[in-house]
């Protein structure tokens, strides 16, 4: 009895360890596509054979910050400390790499910048975490140099090529970016967000069809996917196919936190002559996406043709504003950003206009950051204090430390 014990134990040792290593060779055919996901998915099925591997909570950290999900790369990057009873320098470095993804990186730049002065094993892994972070600042000009030095080590990294896209959309030179995302996903055609963010940008840039086409594509991978579905619903408006457009839409629920949807039901409605009906939708879409100057325009043209000109100027203010908001964002993440590290009113300016155009996150980081180099920045707090109010309960302790810092 006791040897059958321990002859199962060995084999369920063995086959632990080939189980194990199962996964963590698909994870990594995964993660050389730069499929994050689907590595991630990989690399927790090798982690239930190999729980107190330190090397491998590692790797899930860093896949799931390379993925977005970076609750989920703390915590792993945490189980890692407590294995390794420390910090080594593999750890280290990925911890400078959360922090620079999750709004810290003016704290920690100082410590990726050398991977870039001298190329090793680091480089590409730092490079696609500044453009990640130099995109979600509108950082512009770091993210360009950032992308095109990743390219040129990496001119097949399809992460590198999607992001370009992403790039090139931001700065509105749509033909660019049409052209990065038709690469990445010539070289992985499975790729969807490439696949909608495509269609997105060949609809901004009037090629209807061959954006439908795209979102017709996705649909074959995602029969479900509702990006997808409100994509070609809307290059249906575009081309006057109001009926089908519509019928595109069945059995999608409404929800007017989808900007995209909002617009496109109003989009059907206006282009019917429903002007009244289709007012609600947009001013829905701008609620839910601040920063939509298009839906901004729609309404003016319904409030017009309805003889409402007093909305309808209402409605020009709104849109100048969101224009102007525009222009100052863009001028300040680029002109002026040199400045933004020793100004507090610069980086309390830049924050208020990435509130009034929807991009919190963004918002409160530049708040944040006019507190971190003037923690009793007036304005900053004063800012913060009615963003964390209007959350209610969800932002109760956070706006009570505002209110004591204003009484000081």
């Amino acid at each position: 009895m006791f040897l059958l014990a321990v002859v199962g134990l060995g084999l369920w040792s063995v086959g632990s360890y080939a189980f194990g290593e199962y996964h963590l060779r698909r994870a990594t055919k995964e993660l050389q596509r730069q499929r994050y996901r689907a590595a991630l998915k990989e690399f927790e099925s090798a982690l239930r054979f190999r729980p107190t591997s330190a090397q491998l909570h590692l790797l899930i950290g860093r896949t799931a910050r390379q993925a977005g999900r970076f609750p989920l790369a703390w915590e792993h990057l945490h189980r890692c400390r407590e294995l390794q009873k420390g910090v080594s320098a593999d750890l280290q470095i990925e911890e400078y790499m959360l922090r620079a993804q999750t709004g810290q990186l003016e704290d920690v730049f100082r410590f990726l910048v050398p991977h870039l002065r001298e190329e090793d094993e680091y480089t590409s892994l730092v490079l696609e975490t500044l453009s990640h972070a130099y995109l979600f600042l509108y950082r512009f000009d770091g993210a360009w140099q950032c992308l095109q030095r990743w390219l040129q080590l990496q001119p097949e990294n399809v992460e590198a090529l999607y992001l370009c896209g992403k790039y090139y959309t931001l700065v509105v030179k749509l033909e660019l970016a049409i052209d990065s995302l038709q690469k990445a996903i010539n070289l992985d055609p499975t790729r969807l967000d490439a696949r909608l963010l495509l269609g997105e940008s060949l609809r901004q840039a009037h090629h209807i069809d061959e954006a439908a086409a795209q979102f017709e594509l996705a649909l074959q991978q995602d029969a479900g996917n509702r990006e997808a579905r409100v994509g070609l619903a809307g290059c249906l408006a575009d081309n006057s196919k109001w009926a089908e457009a519509e019928s595109t839409l069945d059995g999608i629920s409404d929800d007017n936190a989808d900007a995209e949807l909002s617009y496109v039901r109003g989009r059907i409605a206006e282009g019917r002559g429903h002007y009244e009906e289709a007012i609600p939708f947009f001013r829905a879409a701008i609620a839910s996406r601040p920063s939509d100057n298009v839906s901004c325009i729609h309404l003016i043209q319904c409030y017009q043709r309805l003889g409402n000109e007093a909305q309808a100027s209402e409605s020009q203010e709104l849109l100048d504003r969101i224009e102007k908001d525009q222009m100052r964002l863009i001028a300040i993440t680029n002109k002026e950003k040199d400045a933004l590290p020793s100004d507090p009113a610069l980086c309390c300016e830049l924050g208020e206009v990435c509130l009034r155009l929807g991009l919190n996150r963004r918002g409160l980081h530049w708040l944040q950051a006019a507190l971190y180099i003037d923690p009793h920045y007036r304005r900053a707090h004063e800012q913060l204090l009615r963003y964390y109010e209007r959350l209610g309960l969800e932002g109760k302790e956070d706006a009570a430390f505002h209110r004591r810092m204003l009484s000081q």
